[in-house]
C-alpha cells in the first residue's frame, strides 16, 4: 500500500506541475519537461511495484494498439464534432473568425501535440494507475465509478463552475474508464480522449467563437452528447476486444 500510494502521489504531482506551467505561466518548455519526467517516472514506478514497466499502465505496444487509437479518435472525433455542429445549430454557438490555412495549421499542430501528452498522462493518473491496482480488489462497478470521481476530482481549477461542469466531468470519467476497462489497455481510451482535448482547443483557442443563450442549456447539450458515448464506448470497446480475440 505504501508503494500504491507514494507512486500515486509522485504522478499526481508531475501532472499538476505540468498543468500549472501552460496554465498558469504559459510554459510549454517547463509543461514537456515534466510531462517527460512523468512518463520516465510512470515506467521507474512500474519497476518499483514489480511490473515490467509500461504496459502495467494499460500502454501496451501491439498490433491493435494503433488500431484502437484510431477508432477512439474517429468516433470521439464525430460525437464532439456532431456536438458542436448541433450547438451552431441551436445558435448557441457562432464562429466569428477562422484564421487562414498558414495560421490555423500551425496551431492545430501545435495543440495536437500538447494534448496528446496531457492526455496520455491524464488517463494513467485517473485511470490506468487505478485500474492496475484496483482491478480483481475492488468490485468493477465501484473501480469505474471511483476513477470518474477522481478525474472529476483532478479538475483542480474546474471545481468551483457549478455542478453541471462536475457532472459532465463525470460523465467523460465513466466512458474512458469503460474503455479501459473493457479494452484492458489504454488506446481507445485515449482516442476518445484526446479527439475531446483537439476538438476543444480549436474551437475555444483556434476559431474564435461567440456563445449565445443560457450557459446551462449549452451544457445540458453537451452532457446529452457524452451520454450517448456512453453505449457507444461499450460497443465499440466490446467490437474491438472480440476483434483483437478473433485474430
Amino acid at each position: 500500500m505504501f508503494k500504491i500510494i507514494t507512486g500515486f502521489i509522485i504522478l499526481f504531482s508531475l501532472y499538476h506541475g505540468a498543468e500549472y506551467m501552460i496554465m498558469k505561466e504559459n510554459s510549454a518548455r517547463g509543461f514537456l519537461a515534466l510531462q517527460a519526467v512523468f512518463f520516465f517516472m510512470a515506467w521507474l514506478l512500474a519497476r518499483w511495484q514489480g511490473f515490467k514497466g509500461y504496459s502495467a499502465w494499460g500502454m501496451v505496444f501491439e498490433t491493435n494498439a494503433l488500431k484502437n487509437l484510431l477508432a477512439g479518435l474517429l468516433v470521439g472525433g464525430f460525437v464532439y464534432g456532431l456536438y458542436f455542429f448541433t450547438s451552431l445549430c441551436f445558435h448557441f454557438e457562432e464562429i466569428t473568425s477562422i484564421p487562414p490555412p498558414a495560421k490555423f495549421l500551425p496551431a492545430f499542430l501545435l495543440f495536437t501535440f500538447g494534448t496528446f501528452f496531457s492526455s496520455l498522462s491524464e488517463d494513467v493518473l485517473t485511470r490506468s494507475y487505478i485500474f492496475r491496482h484496483g482491478s480483481g480488489k475492488i468490485p468493477d462497478g465501484i473501480l469505474l465509478l471511483f476513477s470518474s470521481a477522481l478525474y472529476v476530482a483532478n479538475h483542480i481549477y474546474r471545481l468551483g463552475d457549478g455542478y453541471l461542469v462536475l457532472l459532465y466531468l463525470f460523465v467523460i470519467g465513466i466512458f474512458l474508464m469503460l474503455a479501459l476497462m473493457i479494452t484492458k489497455n489504454i488506446w481507445l481510451t485515449l482516442g476518445l480522449h484526446w479527439s475531446g482535448n483537439i476538438l476543444y482547443q480549436v474551437t475555444q483557442q483556434i476559431i474564435q467563437t461567440q456563445s449565445h443563450g443560457s450557459a446551462a442549456a449549452r451544457l445540458w447539450l453537451y452532457i446529452g452528447f457524452l451520454l450517448l458515448l456512453v453505449p457507444v464506448t461499450y460497443i465499440l470497446a466490446r467490437f474491438l476486444r472480440q476483434t483483437k480475440t478473433g485474430s
